[in-house]
């Protein structure tokens, strides 16, 4: 087989990957906290980085493919909801999960049926357990201590880890360690904002405009792919007539 058909297959299957994900992020523009995913693309030669010679049928070149989220902040909109949560630089909320303790931006909390503090999900907002929440008036000072009618009730737990994190997704907002013995440090100082919520980091614009690059990229390969098999066919029935 021509081993430029090679090629045009290994983008093709590229194209599709990323396609995959720009979907993704778009599907989730308007979810908060969301953080997009990007795509690392190598070019690896075959046979140990040795081009293979002129006149040989072996493949000269794969696409390697990595995924990586972007943890850029999001823009953050106040709403004015009691239970809506950011937090002004960086970290993330603890949450309990049945497999263990996740962590998210995401911080549209709400109460569950027993006044318990949840995510949208419906998991557990740790504040060293769980924070149960039973009164009227519910105040989330920068520190993350909550009061509810003046009595102090727990207090969320922010953490952070270093950088660049390590962390790979649990869900569409919610992260975990690529190293389960990583251990996260309490974030200082006051950066929890009540009635704020930190938005998506996609970008509608730049994603449309990419999914449109990549979509015509993905169509010229498979005109490359055609071109390869009409030429290879042409060839089989020229030689057949010999």
């Amino acid at each position: 087989m021509n081993s430029g058909i090679y090629s045009a297959l290994s983008g093709n299957i590229a194209a599709m990957k990323r396609l995959d994900v720009l979907s993704n992020n778009l599907a989730n523009v308007n979810t908060p906290g969301f953080k997009k995913d990007r795509m690392t693309f190598e070019s690896l030669l075959q046979a140990a980085g040795k081009v293979p010679q002129a006149g040989t049928t072996d493949a000269p070149v794969y696409s390697e493919t990595a995924f990586f989220t972007d943890h850029s902040r999001g823009s953050v909109s106040q709403t004015g909801n009691t239970f809506d949560l950011a937090i002004d630089g960086d970290g993330f909320f603890v949450v309990n999960t049945p497999e263990g303790k996740a962590y998210t931006r995401q911080g549209n909390f709400k109460l569950d049926a027993t006044g318990k503090l949840v995510t949208a999900d419906g998991y557990e907002v740790s504040g060293g357990g769980p924070i149960v929440i039973n009164g009227s008036r519910v105040e989330i000072n920068a520190r993350g201590e909550i009061l509810v009618d003046g009595s102090p009730v727990g207090t969320l737990e922010v953490v952070d880890f270093p950088k660049p994190y390590a962390l790979q997704k649990n869900g569409n907002a919610l992260f975990v360690p690529t190293d389960p013995q990583a251990v996260p440090q309490p974030v200082q100082g006051e950066p929890v904002r009540q009635g704020y919520l930190e938005l998506s980091n996609v970008s509608a614009i730049q994603e449309m405009v990419q999914l449109i690059e990549t979509q015509r990229f993905f169509e010229m390969c498979s005109k490359a792919v055609k071109a390869y098999d009409d030429m290879a066919g042409k060839a089989a029935n020229e030689v057949g007539k010999i």
